[in-house]
């Protein structure tokens, strides 16, 4: 698709698919009314003059943009997904001589492998917690037998669903978790075995240049696929920002702890990092522990962080660009946000042959979803994921997260209240989401009253 371009307006690429791309894109367009952002391959639900699905772009294949930026001049590219990351997008695109944001490949490799982002960790001082890798399921077992401690137990790649994580009270449980990983990948065996810490996480953001970084508000990721923080780990299935642990204080222990070491480890080594890197951490008794660094953007974190910013975002990518971020401080509107995702769960949970929904397993697909249109944008903002157009032009969802309602007040209580008032408007056969998406938090503000003014 052609548009008229003025001599002002930004034309920009977005490499995702998901809830976090959709509001990436509308960061750039609501900070910048000049923007236009070509969204590849997107979601073509997405009905905005400014936001346009690329389709034929692939996020594992770099070739489908290489192909679709020779008819269209773009101001630069962010490649916000991880898939595309870890598939060299960034290196191709450098390659042909466009301008671009994200991590290279070997970058990517602090997600791509959990082992990899461990030993970064420990070789820069970065704190986290011990562990060992392993490529044979039964020195694992051994390992897990003689530990005095619960252990996390950890797929060293990516997975689709982000369950690759699995957090164990007794060695049983873990020695079932290394079953089942040896069971999938076969010779392609490799787990991280560490101690499991306790305490509150925190989701930590911030914005790469290679020389600086820019914090963004912090986030608490509700990534059990149950209530009460019970069932298996998944991409995510809500979240609350900013953390109500969030003060002045864990920010800079966060920068101390967290990101100096960081940016030091990254230039030491020589790793190519632009754009955003999500570190996942653990408030402990002892401080920060690093869980998890990320490449990108949490999702869903970036549905109930990102609506809060209200710097030019294109302007914050230019300085990415030239290296400027040091110059640069980010504005919110100093709101709290509940983000709420809506998956597509099983159609029958009475009938045993039905396929169990995402993320326990195999999910139908092609349902139509209901009510978009009656949501009441003044209360919430909708990001789409996993939904496309049937036949007639009608949405229907095509992936595990369909899509993401955030609402958001002056408390933690107005945010929830105003995303589930939403929430009941959608509907779609097989339509599950957690009900419970903020309510530990609250009670953390209970145990806590001095938090009463973030979460109350």
């Amino acid at each position: 698709m052609q548009l008229s371009r003025s001599a002002a307006a930004a034309q920009i690429l977005v490499v995702d698919c998901t809830g976090r791309g959709h509001a990436i894109c509308d960061l750039l367009i609501r900070t910048d009314p000049n923007a236009i952002v070509f969204y590849g391959p997107g979601c073509e639900l997405i009905d905005h003059p400014r936001i346009i699905p690329v389709s034929s772009i692939s996020l594992t294949d770099p070739r489908t943009a290489l192909a679709f930026l020779s008819r269209h001049a773009v101001d630069f590219v962010f490649v916000a997904n991880i898939d595309a990351l870890s598939s060299g997008y960034v290196d191709t695109l450098r390659q042909y001589g466009y301008p671009v944001i994200g991590p290279s490949r070997a970058t990517a490799r602090l997600e791509s492998s959990k082992d990899y982002g461990k030993r970064f960790c420990n070789a820069h001082g970065l704190p986290t917690a011990p562990f060992r890798t392993f490529t044979d399921p039964f020195e694992a077992g051994a390992y897990i037998r003689a530990l005095p401690y619960p252990c996390v137990v950890k797929a060293d790649g990516l997975r689709p669903d982000g369950d690759g994580t699995v957090i164990c009270g007794t060695p049983d449980e873990a020695l079932t978790a290394v079953a089942g990983f040896a069971r999938q990948s076969g010779s392609q065996f490799r787990v991280v075995v560490e101690k499991r810490l306790y305490g509150e996480e925190i989701s930590v953001f911030a914005l790469l240049d290679g020389d600086s970084y820019l914090l963004f508000p912090t986030a608490a990721d509700f990534k059990r696929s149950l209530e009460e923080d019970a069932g298996k780990h998944c991409d995510g299935m809500g979240s609350i920002s900013p953390h109500p642990l969030e003060n002045e204080a864990l920010r800079e222990e966060i920068h101390t702890a967290l990101m100096e070491p960081l940016l030091a480890g990254l230039r030491h080594d020589r790793l190519d990092f632009s754009g955003f890197v999500y570190i996942s951490a653990m408030l402990t008794e002892a401080g920060l522990r690093v869980l998890e660094i990320n490449t990108r953007f949490g999702d869903s974190e970036a549905e109930a962080v990102l609506p809060s910013v209200q710097n030019n975002f294109t302007m914050l990518c230019h300085a990415i660009l030239t290296r400027s971020l040091h110059g640069q401080r980010l504005r919110t509107d100093g709101r709290i946000r509940c983000s709420v995702a809506l998956t597509q769960g099983c159609l029958d949970r009475y009938d045993p042959a039905a396929l169990p929904g995402w993320p326990f397993g195999n999910f139908a697909v092609g349902q139509l979803v209901h009510g978009l249109g009656a949501v009441d944008h003044e209360e919430a903002t909708l990001f789409y994921a996993g939904l496309k157009k049937d036949h007639l032009g009608r949405p229907i969802s095509s992936g595990g997260r369909v899509l993401h309602v955030v609402g958001c007040g002056d408390t933690l209580s107005e945010a929830m209240q105003r995303t589930y008032s939403q929430v009941g408007r959608i509907a779609f056969r097989g339509m599950r989401y957690r009900v419970d998406i903020g309510a530990r938090l609250l009670q953390l503000r209970q145990a806590q009253p001095e938090l009463a003014g973030v979460a109350d």
